[in-house]
């Protein structure tokens, strides 16, 4: 991510789960101004409440009708914030599944998951580089976010100072 300042997201669930299960979802303020989420990501979190920052749109009905029509191997949260990032302008769709990630760049979205919010979080001096590694490898052991082996050596690289060669 360049330097310029990340105004505007939508969440889909996954990511919403992860950073909460690692802390960090109340430290998405600190980075982005304007958080939403889609009605549907809202009904696959069912009781989990999510906090008074993130705001909770409906998508127009042309929106709508094309998430109803798009189901498949896509979630409804995943469509929706897709079509709610599309509607808002939003700077970022925030997805972590590969499928939904390359949807959203073949309709023109920029894409960031749960591992760049947390290098993003690292980046503005919200985590130590430690604890960016501890939280990551929280979310692979524990929590079963995949992350490939060899981006996984090339981030504790990066993190940590440990010269990976590949």
């Amino acid at each position: 991510m360049n330097s310029f300042k990340v105004v505007k997201i939508v969440l889909n669930t996954s990511p919403i789960i992860f950073l909460s299960k690692i802390d960090c979802l109340e430290l998405l303020t600190h980075c982005f101004p304007e958080i939403y989420v889609p009605h549907g990501v809202v009904q696959e979190l069912c009781d989990y409440v999510l906090p008074t920052t993130i705001k909770t749109c409906s998508l127009s009905s042309n929106s709508a009708a094309y998430v109803q029509g798009a189901l498949g191997r896509l979630h409804q949260g995943e469509l929706e914030a897709m079509m709610l990032a599309q509607e808002l302008s939003a700077d970022y769709v925030v997805l972590d599944d590969l499928l939904a990630r390359r949807k959203a760049n073949r309709i023109g979205l920029k894409v960031i998951g749960t591992l760049g919010i947390l290098l993003l979080l690292k980046k503005r001096g919200l985590l130590s580089s430690e604890l960016t590694w501890s939280k990551i490898k929280q979310l692979t052991d524990n929590h079963d976010l995949y992350i490939s082996s060899q981006l996984l050596q090339q981030i504790k690289g990066q993190l940590l100072g440990i010269d990976y060669q590949s």
